[in-house]
């Protein structure tokens, strides 16, 4: 036997100890050496590297199988719905997770809550988004679909979706609904997060709204009808002004009584510039109450 065949020899059992430990990447890496040592053509090297080359059906199973279990991106887990089951915190379990809108978290840190007995046990192994929300807690109401919800509920799951990240490691995704075998957003899923955002949008807005023009208080009594009236809390929301009460017209919503700013520069985006000191009261939508003051801080009204 010649020093080539040695050689050729000594280097597949190199191979074979490759397998053993690199497995599925051994053939690919040790291709690339041997054509750089130039030992590639070799006949018993040849038959050395053959032995190492990866079936291609069992490969495409195999990566199958991981890009379901596992993202290569951020080494999350990548489960189906099926394979969530098997966290549910019983006996045979793998562990204690639970889903919101797609994404997994490991609760056991609060497993007093979810392993079975607990009060929240039936989020385990699942994703039930909805019953957040809805406070249904059947098989039937126990489901990841929140495509009918409106806007208000929308934003109480992100706040659920929070509370989760907050308190909990985020550990995957759930391979479905929400994200596909890449753990990328489906379409349905950044359609639900536009509408997060706009419905946080909405809400920001409304209680800007509340801040500039807070409520105004209320009274009714049969000797003297009704009344309103500002103070420094009115409507709930502590200032360290009074104003004066105006009938808010906002389209499509029935007009109310706030309480608006009468000095100081404006806090709105009125057009109106005539005053610089005169606050808010001439925003556009605000009507004086008839027959009151417009300096007045209470208001007899003829409707409650």
């Amino acid at each position: 036997m010649g020093s080539s065949a040695v050689t050729a020899i000594t280097i597949g059992l190199c191979l074979v100890l490759v397998a053993v430990y690199f497995a599925s990447d051994s053939y690919r890496t040790m291709q690339n050496v041997l054509i750089i040592t130039g030992l590639s053509e070799n006949f018993y090297v040849k038959s050395a590297l053959n032995f190492l080359k990866p079936d291609q059906t069992d490969q495409g199973s195999s990566t199958a199988g991981n890009n379901l279990n596992k993202s290569e991106k951020n080494n999350q887990l990548l489960l189906s719905p099926e394979e969530l089951k098997s966290y549910d915190g019983g006996p045979d379990s793998k562990g204690l997770y639970l889903a919101i809108l797609g994404e997994i978290f490991d609760v056991e840190k609060g497993a007093q809550h979810y392993r079975p007995g607990g009060g929240y046990a039936f989020f385990a192994g699942r994703d039930a988004t909805r019953a957040y929300i809805t406070g249904d807690f059947s098989e039937a109401g126990l489901i990841d679909d929140v495509s009918d919800l409106d806007s208000a509920s929308l934003i109480g799951i992100e706040d659920w979706l929070s509370f989760y990240k907050e308190e909990y490691k985020l550990v995957g995704k759930v391979v479905g609904k929400y994200y596909d075998l890449n753990g990328k957003p489906t379409e349905l899923l950044s359609s639900i997060r536009e509408k997060m955002n706009i419905a946080k949008e909405n809400k920001w807005i409304k209680d800007k709204n509340k801040d500039i023009f807070p409520p105004c208080n209320s009274e009714w009594s049969k000797e003297r009808g009704s009344k309103v009236w500002c103070s420094k809390k009115s409507g709930g929301v502590d200032r360290d002004w009074v104003g004066v009460p105006r009938e808010l017209h906002i389209q499509g919503q029935d007009p109310r009584c706030v309480c608006v700013k009468n000095y100081g520069p404006p806090s709105t985006d009125s057009d109106s510039t005539q005053n610089s000191n005169n606050g808010d009261i001439d925003y556009p939508l605000l009507k004086e109450y008839p027959g009151c003051l417009p300096t007045s801080e209470s208001c007899a009204v003829s409707h409650p």
